[in-house]
């Protein structure tokens, strides 16, 4: 035991530098701890300070995996890949240029990282409070990515930290702790540690620490657990990253001689994150080396090896956007003053080893892939500025005052560049450098950019100046996404809301197929909705319209990508499934005219006017204006108005059936009495049931008062069996009434109004009407105002079942004698089955191409000669009237010229496309 110490105390000198200090309180371990933990919380307080991450589609897969793992129990990506894409197609093969590159599709179908995954394993405990966090909350996508993104940032800045600790206590073997806390701070503030270890986690973050670690251990003396952890962190760095296998092959090659006889532990140790890597990579991705192996682009890159080497090494080490002796200047003390370096006899050996591994990665680097792509300074040497930092010792230890002065400016600067970085690089000016040189990036392009001056990150990235904050939650949903035609093409139109934090954000980006940007807004308007669910008043609500012609036909997914802030990174808030269809050009041509035809029939104050003949033949008499036929019309019309583009008409014809309440809470069935067409075209009639009850379920008044008064008014005229008759009024009341048979009928149609007005209002009222109306289903006496014209009975069967009341008409009364009637009895027989059911044969869909297809004929000239009949005047009556509408007509044909494309839709083959965003349609907070 007292050799082991004698030993150990030899070991200390040997490795002590000519710095260190006789003061026994600074050369305590227990002082060296205290610094250290200081200077690591310091660390971990700059590295969050900017409250951002830093990464890029590389980090994706390990910020996303530990969760993952903790979740699904599984290495692959396929239970998160639509997360892990972040808006970006999924790969379903090799050479998809548009799809995530960061993900690759093994041999066996599954999607799988195309890094290795030894950081997010190594990590994936300290994900645990935040599985627990969502164990308790809830795992909806947005939470789970705002969780993901926290999580990425404070493991990051932990590991880095980590580093930094370590490192100084290494510096502490050979430095005074005033220059192991000079060197340290330049390590972790003045490198790219800083900027790609601590912000996102890039596998340079654990390869920094582990490189550390393999430096602490092989400077100090070896013993059978100093051997097993050096043995497991050189395996564990080779494992992380392919190329840093040259870095562990330098410690290794030394290690042969630290480790002596116990070289057997360093050795069993190595094997096992071996042998588990090997297992991943054969079983899991399909490839020994693993996803690398998998990439389309491997051969040509290889096969480019070697041929711009020295250029390369020349790019690593100087050029203006990634040399590593302008981002971090005070390295160059290390080459300036090698021989002091080598000097040191103690370590000369390790030195020579690590050193020369460094070398031949720099070379490796040079000669493969010296364009590092749009990430912030050295990236790929960020692994071997430990290395560096640890050989800057014996040469600090060696300047004089003005050495130390230079050195000292150096490693300023080198902070100032790395804080531009941490609080202002967006990558933007790189990134649009990059996109003026066109789709096709070369190497002869990259040769062009990474020598510009004006391409300096820390320069050019200055011009937006501090980038605010970004890890904001964000909350919303896509709430539209559907096709719609509103002349001049078809477009896609998207709308949603977004709030950060409860504020409005930046921006919303929309993709589609995860491929192509086909548009976006930078404007939000209030959603009361959402104002009710989250008690916040920023406007969140947003909608980005785009052609959508040349999109073919088939399934597609449209993708919503939000940003807090000007120059943050986007958020993917989510995705939903649209269908384009193979329309036929004739019926789309025909669509926009029945939308030109409708809106041109409408007037300025928001109505539709009938026509009314004096037989059962379509020889119109003159117009007339009555509330009926809009009210219908609009429930026609509604279903389908967004995606026709009727949305305008449909907000002008509501508002006008609101205001045809009257004080009384009643509708009259020519509307209201000052109406400039009461003079010429209607009569101030008596109100009625059926046209009260339309306006109140179609556009309710806000005035609530008026509701209870027509209710009242309403349950006078109810018969001694349960139905409602057709006038408000006393009989001695009636005027502009050509009374028949009965002068205050329970007409079939009113009765079917009436009951889905009360199922709104009265449900108690409602089921008692459904049951005298059911024991009178049959009453040949109930089809008045339907007797010859069946459209809106048959309409309103369905709703009226949906809503609790399924009734048996008679069939006979469900078909027409009147001549040129039976195609819109077709038409409304299709409409009906897409009411109960969403399938479409081949043989209906045939039929309805060919009905739509034979109405719309030379411009609607069947319908325009035989609109459809709705109603009449009661029979018995002395005057005869049957009305018909146009209009009525064009939103029959578009209703089933919408629902059929819904279909076709819904049948296209690929239909079921991604999972689109969970809450659809909904403002949950």
């Amino acid at each position: 035991m007292q050799a082991s110490k004698v030993a150990f105390g030899k070991w200390r000198a040997r490795f002590s530098g000519s710095g260190t200090v006789s003061n026994p309180l600074h050369g305590s371990w227990r002082w060296d701890c205290a610094v250290c933990l200081l200077l690591g919380l310091s660390f971990f307080l700059i590295y969050n300070a900017n409250q951002r991450t830093i990464g890029a589609g590389d980090t994706y897969p390990a910020r996303y995996l530990p969760l993952s793992i903790w979740k699904h129990h599984s290495l692959t990506l396929d239970p998160i890949a639509l997360l892990v894409a972040q808006g970006r197609e999924v790969p379903t093969g090799k050479s998809q240029s548009t799809a995530a590159f960061w993900m690759i599709k093994n041999p066996a179908g599954g999607i799988v990282s195309l890094y290795p995954v030894v950081t997010p394993v190594i990590v994936a405990p300290l994900y645990l409070p935040a599985v627990a966090y969502l164990d308790e909350m809830g795992w909806e996508p947005l939470r789970v990515d705002y969780v993901a993104r926290v999580m990425e940032k404070l493991c990051a800045s932990f590991l880095a930290s980590l580093s930094a600790m370590l490192l100084y206590l290494l510096l502490r073997r050979r430095s005074s702790p005033d220059a192991a806390v000079l060197l340290t701070i330049a390590y972790a503030l003045g490198t790219t540690t800083w900027v790609i270890s601590s912000q996102a986690l890039w596998m340079h973050g654990l390869a920094g620490l582990l490189v550390v670690a393999m430096l602490y251990l092989l400077t100090g003396p070896c013993t059978p657990l100093r051997a097993l952890g050096a043995g497991l962190f050189c395996a564990l760095l080779a494992c992380n990253r392919q190329p840093d296998a040259i870095l562990a092959a330098g410690f290794a090659l030394y290690a042969i001689r630290w480790a002596g006889s116990r070289l057997i532990w360093f050795l069993a140790a190595a094997a096992v994150p071996v042998g588990l890597a090997l297992a991943y990579n054969l079983f899991v991705v399909g490839h020994v080396i693993g996803g690398y192996g998998l990439m389309p682009s491997l051969e040509s890159r290889v096969s480019k090896f070697g041929e711009d080497t020295l250029y390369g090494i020349a790019v690593l080490l100087f050029s203006p956007v990634y040399g590593l002796f302008v981002f971090s200047p005070f390295l160059l003390f290390v080459p300036l003053f090698l021989p002091f370096v080598l000097r040191d006899q103690g370590s000369r050996g390790l030195t020579l080893a690590a050193g020369g591994a460094l070398v031949v990665q720099l070379l490796f680097y040079g000669a493969t892939h010296w364009e590092q792509g749009l990430s912030w300074g050295p990236r790929y040497l960020t692994e071997a500025l430990p290395i560096l930092v640890w050989m800057l010792s014996p040469v600090f230890e060696r300047l004089r005052t003005l050495g130390r002065a230079v050195f000292g400016l150096a490693c300023l600067i080198a902070v100032v560049i790395q804080g531009v970085g941490a609080f202002c690089y967006t990558g933007k000016a790189l990134g649009s450098a990059v996109a003026a040189k066109g789709p096709l990036i070369t190497r002869d392009t990259w040769k062009q950019l990474v020598w510009d001056i004006g391409n300096t990150p820390f320069l050019a990235e200055l011009k937006h100046g501090l980038i605010a904050p970004d890890f904001g939650e964000l909350k919303g949903n896509i709430d539209v996404a559907e096709m719609r035609d509103e002349g001049g093409g078809r477009h896609l139109v998207v709308a949603g809301w977004a709030l950060m934090d409860g504020h409005t954000p930046s921006d919303v980006t929309l993709m589609v197929d995860g491929q192509v940007v086909v548009g976006g807004t930078d404007v939000f308007f209030e959603r009361p909705d959402v104002v009710r669910a989250l008690g916040t008043r920023d406007p969140g609500g947003w909608q980005v319209k785009f052609p959508a012609d040349d999109l073919a036909p088939g399934a597609h997914v449209v993708t919503a990508l939000v940003r807090d802030r000007s120059g943050g990174q986007q958020r993917l808030l989510g995705e939903r499934r649209f269908i384009v269809t193979q329309s036929d050009s004739r019926l789309v041509k025909a669509a926009r005219s029945a939308v030109s035809l409708l809106v041109e029939h409408q007037s300025h104050a928001g109505y539709w006017l009938t026509e009314f003949s004096k037989e059962t033949r379509f020889v119109p008499q003159r117009q007339e204006l009555n509330i009926f036929i809009n009210a219908a019309l609009i429930d026609v019309v509604e279903p389908i108005a967004r995606q026709a583009g009727l949305t305008g008409a449909m907000v002008r014809a509501r508002k006008f059936l609101t205001n045809q309440i009257e004080e009384n809470g009643l509708v009259r069935y020519h509307g209201r009495p000052d109406l400039p067409t009461m003079g010429v075209m209607g009569c101030r009639i008596t109100p009625d049931a059926d046209d009260t009850a339309l306006a109140w379920r179609i556009a309710p008044n806000p005035h609530s008062a008026l509701l209870p008064l027509a209710l009242s008014t309403l349950k006078q005229f109810r018969t001694s069996d349960g139905l409602y008759q057709t006038w408000l009024a006393p009989r001695e009341q009636f005027r502009c009434i050509d009374p028949g048979k009965d002068p205050n009928p329970p007409d079939i149609g009113i009765q079917l109004h009436v009951y889905l007005w009360l199922a709104q209002v009265d449900l108690p009222a409602a089921r008692e009407l459904c049951t005298a109306l059911q024991k009178r289903s049959t009453d040949e006496s109930l089809w008045v105002y339907y007797r010859l014209a069946p459209p809106i009975v048959l309409l309103r069967l369905h709703e009226v079942s949906e809503a609790g009341c399924p009734l048996q008409l008679p069939e006979s009364r469900l078909r027409t004698t009147v001549a040129g009637q039976g195609i819109w009895l077709e038409l409304l027989g299709h409409l009906r089955h897409f009411e109960a059911a969403n399938d479409l044969t081949e043989s209906r869909s045939k039929a309805i191409t060919l009905l739509l297809s034979k109405l719309a004929a030379e411009n609607f000239a069947s319908l325009k000669g035989n609109p459809p009949l709705l109603y009449h005047n009661d029979l018995s009556a002395s005057v005869s009237r049957y009305y018909w509408s146009e209009a009525f007509g064009y939103a029959l044909w578009l209703r089933l010229y919408y629902e059929h494309e819904g279909a076709l839709s819904a049948a296209s083959p690929g239909a079921g496309g991604r999972v689109p965003n969970s809450e659809n349609g909904s403002a949950k907070p």
